[in-house]
């Protein structure tokens, strides 16, 4: 296997060499956190760090005194509490599960591409560093974790202690070996519970000052099913700083990772769960059954992993943030200094995004459906297409990968290469045409409640899996074209006035922020700023130009309409929404829940989809993503109030009324083309099994 240009395979050395004597290498992993004797901790040292904790005592005292209870007993409620968190390193168990994982990996993966320089300089800068270290990957699937350990073991790097959700922690054997390879273990909502609160803060901190190996965590919180950025979560981040704000630790220093594949093995549930088929059950039993991968060899193609810059806590903490702490123990960071940091990392996964040839098929397919039902791609018109989109995105700051060497031109075979690990997706036919092919297979549902959101029928999931399926690996193209494709909605087909397009250009931004994992932005100026920013860009190229004080299309069509109708699911999807709420049946409830307003969202849509309605013709406005993300953007802008529980909310029809009618106001295209018309090869595929 060739290497790409600054990547470099992971698995090409592993298909040479035996597997037990390189993980039977004899090798002292590089501890990143330098700590004195004293000042490191063992496990049992971090329990009692913990229990002993001011914080943690404090809690154990009052809850005692609260529910008449002896202290004794929260005390051991405590100590259950933190020994069901706490990691248990074992490099033996590592060894062990190296050579299983190895084997697994040469079997899926046709290579496995890392930036070695920015490991080789990240190495350096531990050897010398005093700071403490985290990484922090993008999720886009279970193997995030388990891939970036077997990275580090391959360059003789200490493993992480990693944040791991209950899920496998509960899974029977998995979760005392994921364990013993760094993981601690955290539930997902505590926020009602104060004692599991000050453990695990008391914990986090322990880790941050006296842990030599560093930390590793995921912004998001969770995969991302559509894979694409999702807005980060924060609770986690603000312990780790608050460490950093004792002046515990010298600094904190956050390695964004981006890890990219040509295909995750979730792909397929990824888009059920999209549809709001529930995902299984994580259990020891399901991941043997999930072994059925490795029936075929390289079914999932290549992984990149780009390491970005660390990026430097400190930059984000003044003096006045220092003096509040020292004044007041109990102060805390303004949430806007850790949202920063947050989406600062998050741009660092979009700007390290490699993209895959199949990205660039994905949007050009897309575009191809809907602009000429009736002209489907014969291979040389798509090889056409792909070279000038692949220059396009490339004009967008995008990098495009393919694995093959740069002396490789044969552009045909670079296509044919990313289409195999897509087979079951995409191909072409007998007669060169590219076609869908149909993935869907009838459910075995056991009960429809619990169903996220409406239950679709069969004729709308037979194309929906499909178009959602092929749809996931579009969207990473957008992390590059996300504000150029505002700007064409804004500037409309019709063309607008120089005000007109910015205010539409400010309200899809503000309505989309959260679906984008971009912060919200309420200052006019810095709006102005983004607005003209992308402007610009587009104007420079002829993409866009302005005529008697209006914005109008260039001469250029073929790229707006490619950015237009890749953008235009989204907004469908948020106005149904925002129409399913200004529309709410106050007769029978004044406040919508979230699974209400995803039940009826979706339920518009698919009535939009069969019957060809204008909002909602393309099947990936069926997404349960883009009405919970609509719902969380409508929260922060204070249109929706959270009343008694985080999921009902009473709804501010006032402000939700102008923002319907300036999305009505649009002036949208609507593709010639629908998928409501495609016919989807057969493909052999075994009927899903989901637990519902």
């Amino acid at each position: 296997m060739e290497q790409c240009p600054e990547f470099v395979d992971l698995l090409l050395a592993r298909r040479k060499d035996c597997d037990i004597v390189w993980v039977s290498r004899s090798m002292e992993p590089l501890l990143p956190h330098k700590l004195s004797p004293e000042s490191k901790y063992s496990r049992s040292q971090m329990i009692k760090a913990v229990l002993n904790d001011r914080r943690v005592k404090l809690a154990i005292a009052s809850l005692a005194a609260m529910h008449q209870m002896d202290v004794s007993k929260v005390q051991r409620e405590a100590r259950v509490m933190v020994n069901e968190m706490a990691s248990k390193a074992h490099l033996a168990t590592v060894r062990w599960l190296g050579i299983i994982i190895t084997k697994v990996m040469k079997r899926i993966f046709l290579s496995i591409y890392i930036n070695e320089s920015a490991i080789f300089r990240m190495k350096k800068e531990m050897q010398i560093s005093q700071v403490q270290y985290v990484y922090a990957p993008s999720h886009r699937s279970y193997l995030d974790f388990i891939l970036l350990s077997y990275m580090l073991f391959s360059y003789d790097m200490a493993l992480p202690n990693i944040a791991s959700g209950m899920d496998f922690y509960q899974m029977y054997i998995i979760g005392e070996l994921l364990r013993k390879t760094g993981a601690f273990y955290m539930r997902r909502r505590f926020s009602d519970d104060v004692l599991y609160k000050r453990v695990f803060r008391a914990y986090i901190m322990s880790i941050v000052e006296h842990s030599d190996r560093a930390m590793e965590f995921f912004i998001e919180g969770t995969r991302s099913r559509s894979l694409k950025s999702i807005v980060p979560k924060f609770g986690l981040l603000s312990i780790m700083l608050e460490s950093l704000l004792e002046a515990n630790v010298p600094d904190i220093h956050f390695i964004p990772i981006s890890i990219n594949y040509e295909r995750p093995p979730e792909e397929l549930l990824f888009t059920y769960e999209l549809l709001g088929v529930p995902k299984p059950k994580e259990s020891t039993a399901g991941l043997f059954q999930s072994l059925s991968i490795l029936q075929k060899p390289y079914a999932y193609g290549r992984v990149f992993f780009n390491i970005g810059q660390p990026i430097s806590a400190c930059q984000f903490l003044n003096m006045e943030h220092r003096k509040a702490r020292v004044l007041s123990p109990y102060a805390k960071l303004p949430p806007t200094v850790i949202e920063e940091l947050a989406y600062c990392i998050i741009d660092s996964h979009k700007r390290n995004t490699t993209l895959m040839p199949f990205n660039v098929i994905a949007l050009l397919f897309n575009q191809r459906v809907q602009t000429h039902p009736d002209d489907p791609y014969t291979c040389d018109a798509l090889i056409s297409d792909y070279l000038w989109c692949k220059d396009l995105l490339q004009v967008f700051n995008a990098t495009i990968r393919t694995g093959r060497s740069d002396d490789t031109n044969d552009t045909r075979e670079e296509i044919l290469d990313t289409l195999k690990p897509h087979e079951e997706l995409l191909g072409f036919d007998s007669s060169e045409v590219l076609r869908l092919k149909e993935r869907h297979k009838t459910t075995k549902v056991k009960n429809d409640t619990r169903v996220k959101g409406h239950t679709l029928s069969e004729e709308t999931m037979q194309t929906a899996v499909s178009v959602i399926n092929i749809s996931i690996y579009l969207n990473p193209t957008l992390s590059f074209v996300f504000k150029p494709a505002l700007v064409t909605l804004a500037v409309g087909t019709e063309g607008a006035k120089l005000g007109v397009a910015f205010q539409r250009y400010a309200l899809l931004r503000t309505l989309l922020s959260t679906e984008f994992a971009i912060p919200l932005v309420e200052e006019e100026s810095l709006l102005k700023s983004e607005w003209e920013e992308a402007l610009e860009f587009l104007s420079k190229r002829n993409y866009v130009n302005i005529l008697n004080d209006t914005y109008v299309q260039a001469q250029d069509l073929k790229v707006f309409s490619l950015l237009h109708n890749a953008i235009l699911p989204f907004i469908d999807a948020v106005y149904v929404t925002c129409l399913a709420l200004f529309e709410w049946d106050e007769s029978k409830s004044n406040y919508a829940t979230v699974q209400a307003v995803l039940i009826e969202a979706q339920r518009r849509i698919e009535e939009a989809f069969v019957e060809g309605n204008e909002w909602g013709q393309h099947p990936y406005s069926l997404s349960l993503d883009l009405y919970n993300t609509t719902v969380q953007n409508l929260t922060l802008q204070g249109i929706l109030s959270p009343y008694e529980n985080r999921n009902t909310y009473q709804i501010d029809k006032a402000r939700l009324g102008p923002i319907l009618a300036q999305l009505q106001s649009l002036s949208l295209k609507r593709p010639p083309g629908s998928y409501r018309s495609l016919v989807l090869l057969p493909t052999s595929q075994p009927v899903l099994q989901a637990k519902l």
